[in-house]
């Protein structure tokens, strides 16, 4: 299919994952509704909210795959000036996230990066989400 990633390999893993974000971000102006991305080490969670403002993930299968495929992880990820995860409240045994990315009906998305790496290499892909045509992207590797 056109949505799976190539492999367990960080690039296939960061390109697959750009298309996750990219769908999200139009899934909302679609819709009409929020979307937030919660983003962990091993997994993404795509959420929207209810009527009564509690976020539920969301039940389209394809936002419910499994990425990063082991052995690749999320090695961090961060918002640039966006919200504080430190005030936010966590269910009962929920870990938090690394960080938060939130896309709006208008076209804005959070502003930050997801870093993606394996263990066994020192490879790694950087994620840039930003507003605008183009602003979810796979940052190129210099050599």
């Amino acid at each position: 299919s056109f949505f799976q990633a190539t492999g367990a390999s960080v690039q296939g893993e960061a390109r697959y994952m750009q298309k996750l974000l990219r769908m999200a971000a139009e899934e909302t102006q679609l819709t009409g509704m929020v979307v937030r991305c919660s983003v962990y080490r091993d997994h993404l969670l795509f959420e929207t909210p209810n009527q009564d403002g509690e976020w539920k993930a969301l039940v389209d299968p394809l936002f419910q795959a499994e990425s990063p495929q082991a052995p690749v992880i999320v090695q961090r990820a961060h918002l640039n000036g966006d919200v504080n995860l430190a005030n936010e409240s966590l269910r009962d045994g929920e870990k938090p996230p690394l960080a938060r990315f939130i896309f709006w009906p208008d076209g804005r998305v959070s502003v930050g990066e997801l870093v993606l790496s394996t263990a066994a290499s020192d490879e790694t892909r950087t994620i840039v989400l930003r507003s605008g045509p183009g602003g979810i992207h796979v940052l190129d590797v210099m050599k």
